[in-house]
């Protein structure tokens, strides 16, 4: 690994809610190391091998649908940085989808980034959050999650990160289309804009770093804060997060600081399926997912950072279609779908 990678890994194990001293951050460093996940050539949508050959939907068919959507964003679209032409593109096309299916509404939540100083890219640079709202017949808001935008690096197509968790929740507003109100609360799929850090150079001339405040989830942040101040945040009973789930040797975590009834939930779910190996284990990993939390809501981030030997695909030219898989698609698209009447009934009104 790279000194930079290296670095890299070093700001990603740092996305925790309180800061981590350097005797707790060497066992989470010896944990990435201690696990080779390296991709395999051939990945498409007929790739078998997974537990159970999942092929998720009532047709068999949402694999090969969110597998050919991965493959538009990478090959048709390419790089997705906030503010960009590629982002715009790709906001464009996922309305073209959304627009197409019944029950849901779209809309678009601008705000302002910011890059701290010594960024290479300088602000204020407009951001897109894209919320898709199917309405329930019962009160409160199950929320599903992912950023669509894609770290900021020449060439870098981030099949996984994050093309893969943002043809999911494509793939899922197809299988919970319906006419009128869904029986049950109300869906939101929210793909945020801006998770991503802008990188550059402190004064120092050290590499800037992943801040939650400053430098990194712009959307979820400023989105979670305008809500707080509206009083609308209450409305949200659980929020799911994913957060590069298309990795072809799959292997989620349950972030450490996620709520403790969502990681149990979630755990029994992918158990039920027949899908026991799918969790490998929990460590703190700053996300979107934090600024909900921050305010007491519910919320879980699925996320799969082994991406690689040594997770060293993540955020390098490695992140590409050759390196994911539809089953794992597949396999994530599922379990959230499992999922879900559990959540309701966990989270959701009693009595009604």
């Amino acid at each position: 690994m790279s000194p930079l990678e290296n670095h890299n890994v070093m700001q990603r194990i740092q996305r925790t809610s309180q800061p981590l001293t350097a005797a707790l951050m060497l066992p989470l460093l010896l944990a990435f190391t201690a696990t080779s996940c390296g991709g395999t050539q051939a990945q498409g949508p007929n790739h078998q091998g997974d537990p159970k050959d999942a092929v998720w939907g009532a047709d068999g068919k949402g694999h090969e649908r969110a597998y050919a959507d991965l493959k538009h964003l990478c090959e048709e679209i390419g790089p997705r940085r906030i503010g960009t032409k590629g982002l715009e593109r790709t906001r464009d096309w996922m309305q073209s989808i959304l627009g197409e299916l019944k029950g849901w509404t779209v809309t678009l939540d601008k705000f302002e980034a910011f890059p701290p100083e010594g960024a290479r890219r300088k602000g204020p640079i407009e951001g897109v959050n894209v919320l898709a709202r199917r309405e329930g017949t019962k009160k409160g808001e199950i929320w599903i999650a992912s950023h669509y935008d894609t770290f900021d690096k020449p060439g870098f197509v981030g099949a996984n990160d994050a093309g893969s968790s943002t043809v999911v929740l494509l793939e899922l507003a197809r299988q919970l289309q319906g006419e009128g109100p869904r029986n049950g609360m109300t869906i939101v799929l929210c793909w945020f804009d801006g998770e991503e850090l802008f990188p550059g150079t402190d004064k120092n001339g050290l590499p800037l770093r992943w801040d939650n405040d400053t430098n990194s989830t712009f959307g979820s942040r400023s989105l979670a804060e305008r809500m707080e101040e509206n009083k609308t945040i209450k409305n949200i009973k659980a929020l799911v997060l994913l957060d590069m789930v298309g990795d072809a040797k799959l292997g989620l975590l349950k972030e450490s600081g996620s709520d403790s009834r969502l990681k149990q939930l979630f755990e029994s779910t992918a158990a039920s399926l027949g899908d026991d190996g799918l969790f490998v284990g929990q460590q703190p990993i700053n996300d979107d997912h934090l600024h909900f939390r921050r305010r007491n809501i519910p919320a879980i981030d699925l996320i799969d950072f082994k991406f690689g030997p040594n997770n060293s695909y993540w955020h390098t030219k490695e992140d590409t279609l050759e390196n994911v898989s539809a089953n794992s698609l597949a396999r994530v698209g599922r379990l959230v779908t499992a999922a879900l009447p559990r959540i309701e009934k966990e989270f959701g009104p009693k009595g009604q």
